[in-house]
C-alpha cells in the first residue's frame, strides 16, 4: 500500500469555511470544502418564504410561525439545507478532511498544509483558494473587522412550557427575538408540548461587558414579554372562589448558557491566487451557476 503521506493533492480551487455561503459556493460550483470548523446554522435560522431555492437538492417546505401580534410564514431551514449540501459533498468525495481538521497553514507555491485532529497532514496545492472563514488558519495576512455580535441566550423554562407561541420579536437589538422550541431536557418526549427558549441579542463590545445586557437582563426582559402574551405558569389546584378556574403558579426560567457569535469581516493583501470572500447567502446562490456535473447526479440520486 502506497504512503500518502507525504502526497500533495492538486487542486483548481479549495473552499476554505463551514458558513452556509461556504457550503453553498463548494456545493453550487462543485469544489472541493475544507470544512474549518462545524458551526451549523440555528435551528431558528429559516429563509424568507418564497425565496428561490431551487438549485439546492432539496424539497423546500415553508413554515407557519404564531407569534405575539401575528402569524407568519417562514422559508426553509438553513440548518436542513447546509445539512443536506454537506452530506452531498461529502459523499462525493469533495469534503477530504471531513470534520477533522485541527490547524491550516497557507504557505509559498499556492499550498495549503492541514492538520488532522489524529495528527493526520494533508497538502493541498491549489491554483485558487476561497476563503470564508479564517478560524484555525495560519499563515494569512489578513485582519478581522469585527461590528456587532450576535448573542443567542439558551433558557430553561421551569414553569410556563405550554402555550401556543413560537417565537416573539421586539424593536430593540437587545433580545431582539425569542424562540420557543420543544424542550429536549430530562422527561420531554417527543410528542410533549413542553417549550424551552433561546433568545438573539445583537450587541457591541461595550454591551458584552455591560451587566445591564446580560443574561440576567435577559431573563427579565423575557418574563415581561411571556406575561404580556398571557402564559402563565403550571396549575396550582382550582380556584376556591370558582372551581370552574384553576390557579397557577408564577412563570419561572433560568439562564442556561449563552453563546457569543462574532459578525466578522476578513481583509487581506489582495493576491491573485487568494480569495477572502465576503459575500452573503443570496449573493453566493445568485452569483453561482448550478454546475451539472458528478456532485448534482448524486444529489438527485441521494434526495430521491
Amino acid at each position: 500500500m502506497s504512503d500518502l503521506s507525504h502526497h500533495t493533492y492538486n487542486v483548481e480551487e479549495l473552499v476554505i469555511g463551514d458558513s452556509l455561503e461556504a457550503i453553498s459556493y463548494s456545493y453550487l460550483n462543485e469544489r472541493p470544502l475544507i470544512l474549518n470548523s462545524i458551526k451549523k446554522p440555528h435551528f431558528f435560522d429559516f429563509f424568507d418564504a418564497g425565496v428561490d431555492l431551487s438549485k439546492y437538492p432539496i424539497e423546500i417546505v415553508e413554515y407557519e410561525m404564531v407569534g405575539l401580534d401575528n402569524t407568519k410564514i417562514v422559508g426553509a431551514s438553513k440548518l436542513e439545507i447546509w445539512e443536506n449540501l454537506v452530506f452531498c459533498l461529502s459523499m462525493s468525495g469533495l469534503v477530504p478532511a471531513s470534520d477533522k481538521v485541527y490547524s491550516m497553514r497557507v504557505e509559498d507555491n499556492n499550498l495549503l498544509k492541514l492538520t488532522t485532529k489524529d495528527s493526520r497532514v494533508l497538502r493541498f496545492k491549489f491554483d485558487k483558494l476561497r476563503i470564508f472563514d479564517t478560524e484555525n488558519m495560519a499563515g494569512l495576512e489578513s485582519f478581522k473587522e469585527v461590528n456587532k455580535f450576535k448573542v443567542v441566550d439558551w433558557i430553561n423554562v421551569r414553569s410556563g412550557m405550554k402555550h401556543e407561541y413560537d417565537y416573539f420579536e421586539t424593536k430593540d437589538d437587545f433580545v431582539k427575538e425569542v424562540y420557543f422550541y420543544p424542550s429536549q431536557r430530562t422527561g420531554a418526549g417527543e410528542k410533549d408540548e413542553r417549550k424551552d427558549l433561546v433568545a438573539v441579542s445583537y450587541l457591541t463590545k461595550e454591551q458584552l461587558n455591560d451587566f445591564e445586557y446580560s443574561d440576567t437582563y435577559a431573563k427579565f426582559k423575557i418574563l415581561s414579554l411571556m406575561k404580556k402574551a398571557g402564559i402563565k405558569g403550571a396549575r396550582n389546584g382550582k380556584n376556591v372562589n370558582d372551581p370552574e378556574k384553576y390557579n397557577y403558579h408564577s412563570i419561572k426560567i433560568e439562564p442556561s448558557h449563552r453563546e457569543v457569535e462574532a459578525n466578522e469581516k476578513s481583509s487581506h493583501k489582495d493576491e491573485a491566487s487568494i480569495i477572502f470572500d465576503n459575500r452573503k447567502e443570496r449573493d453566493v446562490y445568485i452569483q453561482s451557476k448550478e454546475y451539472k456535473g458528478y456532485l448534482n447526479k448524486i444529489s438527485k440520486i441521494l434526495n430521491d
